[in-house]
Order: C-alpha cells, then sequence, then structure tokens
C-alpha cells in the first residue's frame, strides 16, 4: 500500500512549490519558489510530481501487478520474433501490435517494454493535466477514484488508446478536424473500443446548456429504463462493424455506485456553473459528463459499456475545478468549500478502498497490493 500513498501524499507536499519559469514575475527564469499565495498554488508541481511518481510506479511494478501484463507478455516475446510483413497479417490492434514490434527490434526485454509503455500513456495525460493546475490535488485524487486509474495497469491497448484521446481532444477544442480524424484512427488503431473518440467534436462543440436540459434528462432516464435491448442492440451493431464477437450475455455487475456518483456531479455541474462566465471548454466538457452518464447507465448490466465510457471519464476532474471556478457568484463559496469536500471526500473512499484490497488481496483488474519486479 505504501506506493499508492506515496503516491497521494508526496505530490501534496509540492501544492506550495512552483517552478518560477511558470511566474509572470520571474520572466521566465527557471528556479524554485515556495509559498502559500494563490499564484504559487494555481502553478504548483502537484501534478508535474504526481506523474512522474506515477510513472516510476508503473515501471518498477511485478508483471503480476495488472490482470493482462504477463498475457501482454506472451503477445510481446510471439511478435518479437516475426517479419513486418507477418505483424501486418497478424489478428488484433495493427498499430499495438507495430508498437510490439519496433520495440522488439531494439530490445526483447519486457521491462523495458513496460517502461516505454507506461511512457505513452502518461505523457499525453500528463500534459492535459498540467494545463491548468489549479485544484492540483482534486484533479489527482478524483483521478485517482476513476476506473481508468487501475485500467493503466493492465489495459495497455485501451489505455494507450484513450490516453491517445488527450490528443484527439487536444485538436476538438482547436476545430482541427483533420488531425482530430488522424489521431482518432490512431486511437482506434490500439483499440477498438476507441471508435467512441469520433463523438468528441460533436459532443464537445453541442450547446447543450440549462435550458435544454428538460431534453436531455428524460433521454438517460428512458435510456436507463430501458438499458438491456437498447444494450443488447449496440452490441450486436458493433459486432457487425468491428467483426469482433463480443460477449453481450447479460451478467449483472451491480455497479450503480459510480452512476450515482456521475449524476451528482452532473447537478453539481449544471447548479453551481454561471454559464455566462463558462468557456466553450467548460460546457463541452460538461457535455462529456452528460455522455458518461448515458453511458453509465449500461455499466450495471455489462463491464464492456466501461470501456466505452474510459474515454470519457478522463475528463472529469479537468471538468469539476472549471466548474468551481465558474460558479455563479453567490455560490462562489460554497464551490470553493466544495473543493475540499470533495477531496476530502475521494480522499477518504481511495484509501478506505486501497486498504481494503490490499488487506484482503481482492481487487479490480489485480491492482492491488502492489508488488515492486525485484520481489
Amino acid at each position: 500500500m505504501i506506493p499508492y500513498l506515496i503516491l497521494i501524499f508526496v505530490p501534496l507536499l509540492f501544492s506550495v512549490v512552483a517552478s518560477t519559469a511558470v511566474l509572470k514575475e520571474y520572466h521566465g527564469k527557471w528556479s524554485l519558489s515556495v509559498g502559500i499565495d494563490r499564484n504559487i498554488q494555481k502553478n504548483s508541481l502537484l501534478i508535474p510530481v504526481f506523474f512522474i511518481i506515477f510513472f516510476i510506479v508503473l515501471a518498477l511494478r511485478d508483471e503480476s501487478i495488472g490482470v493482462d501484463v504477463k498475457q501482454y507478455r506472451i503477445l510481446f516475446d510471439s511478435i518479437a520474433h516475426m517479419e513486418l510483413d507477418e505483424v501486418f497479417q497478424k489478428e488484433g490492434d495493427l498499430l499495438y501490435n507495430l508498437l510490439n514490434w519496433i520495440v522488439s527490434r531494439f530490445t526483447e526485454n519486457y521491462r523495458i517494454f513496460l517502461i516505454i509503455v507506461a511512457g505513452i500513456i502518461l505523457m499525453p495525460i500528463a500534459k492535459l493535466y498540467g494545463e491548468d493546475r489549479e485544484f492540483g490535488f482534486l484533479k489527482i485524487i478524483m483521478f485517482m477514484v476513476l476506473p481508468v486509474f487501475i485500467m493503466i495497469f493492465s489495459g495497455f491497448r485501451q489505455a494507450i488508446a484513450f490516453s491517445v484521446g488527450t490528443i484527439v481532444y487536444k485538436y476538438v477544442r482547436e476545430k482541427k478536424i483533420f488531425k482530430v480524424l488522424i489521431f482518432s484512427f490512431i486511437a482506434l488503431g490500439f483499440h477498438h473500443s476507441a471508435f467512441i473518440i469520433f463523438l468528441f467534436y460533436p459532443l464537445y462543440h453541442i450547446n447543450l446548456k440549462r435550458r435544454q436540459l428538460w431534453l436531455v434528462i428524460p433521454v438517460i432516464a428512458l435510456v436507463f429504463a430501458f438499458n438491456k435491448p437498447i444494450f443488447l442492440w449496440l452490441t450486436e451493431l458493433a459486432t457487425t462493424l468491428f467483426y469482433e464477437d463480443y460477449n453481450t450475455e447479460i451478467t449483472e455487475t451491480n455497479a450503480y455506485s459510480m452512476l450515482i456518483l456521475f449524476i451528482l456531479l452532473a447537478i453539481f455541474s449544471y447548479a453551481v456553473l454561471d454559464e455566462k462566465r463558462a468557456d466553450q471548454e467548460t460546457l463541452g466538457l460538461r457535455n462529456f459528463l452528460l455522455f458518461s452518464v448515458l453511458l453509465q447507465c449500461f455499466v450495471p448490466l455489462h463491464s464492456l459499456a466501461m470501456r466505452m465510457n474510459y474515454y470519457y471519464l478522463l475528463f472529469i476532474p479537468i471538468l469539476i475545478p472549471k466548474v468551481i471556478k465558474n460558479s455563479k457568484y453567490y455560490f462562489n463559496e460554497v464551490g470553493y468549500l466544495a473543493n475540499g469536500v470533495l477531496s476530502l471526500f475521494f480522499l477518504i473512499y481511495y484509501l478506505i478502498k486501497t486498504y481494503v484490497s490490499c488487506s484482503t488481496g481482492i481487487s479490480s483488474l489485480g491492482t492491488y497490493p502492489y508488488i515492486p519486479f525485484w520481489q
């Protein structure tokens, strides 16, 4: 459990440390500045330090951490002895297979491959999260509570795909449609579930404000009420489009807690946000959250729905701080109080969950307890 505690509390120490290169009064000269004033906290090293430690945790973990890691080793070893034309003929996600082949040209050391994959996954996410460092602790603790965090330990293909999704998001903001399409297809090349990324652009730019909720809420309610037939139809459609036999058998997962959480966050984002102050990014991210709620309606039926939702969950920790910063004037105190309340709530939730998982040895995707590779 200690590495996960380090991952939480060591970055917190850097919430009062900032690089003076990003502080205007130092005119780009690099050094460290320590203090509790707002300017330093808005530019603190908390988020960069978190992702550096997270990278080290991923790089040093044993192959038993993550249920798919050993299977990926078998794939890596097999592709290492293939010719390039064989890689193109091999079943599976082409770009991930090519990544294995390219790395294996330089080394057949699987540990090095794990380190490279960790870097590929984390760098785009770290860059996106680091664009706005205010409310940094709330961002990282929300990130650690969401299922994307543990997926990074196990599902290399999809983790790379939703990491590429953050690059797609950058070009969606800039309305660079050609680059949006290019990187969307790159993500699709790493995992077939990335087709959901193609909805980024319309969802981000659609004008969906508070007055349109009377249309949205009934749609979400109907989807939840009829989630079984809708889910079966969607999986049949996905099977037809991607030639993959999805297991469409309904298995009750009882995953209602996350659905309730996302609904509460959606209510918070609509009730507190001042839409006149909010920029397009905040409104677009709020659309992502609503769509995430819609996808989450299917998760209690089948874990496949969560795979679709990973691509949107990454953006929730970015949205909530923006809602707090752009809250209605009579919600200003409530908004900033929410930062502390939410941070404390998610921290306690994560610590309890991690303690139970480490104590029992039972965890989602085999992530807990942590075992370094040298043990």
